[in-house]
């Protein structure tokens, strides 16, 4: 009898693994799985992040830009959004 209640104990804390290992796995595949929409958005976000980490500080906009400095730092902008790939050409 003592065997019976050994291997039933040994079964259900082997159940109870298996149990807590398989929902672990799904709800690691649920959050590994990312979908089309949330990978756009998330780019998106990256790219307004890029955008405003390029902007003048607030300091040096107090202490006036000379005109030639702000059409150095305009052109160079527009290169850089020229260069940039758009959405359809990066995809292969």
């Amino acid at each position: 009898m003592e065997q019976i209640a050994g291997f039933l104990i040994a079964l259900l804390v082997t159940l109870l693994l298996g149990l807590i290992g398989f929902f672990a796995w799904r709800y690691w595949r649920e959050q590994v799985n990312i979908s089309p929409e949330d990978e756009e958005l998330l780019r998106e976000i990256a790219e307004l992040n890029d955008r405003q980490a390029n902007r003048i500080s607030d300091q040096r906009l107090r202490s006036g830009i000379d005109p030639d400095e702000a059409w150095r730092i305009m052109v160079q902008r527009g290169q850089r959004s020229r260069r940039r790939p758009t959405g359809t050409s990066r995809r292969k």
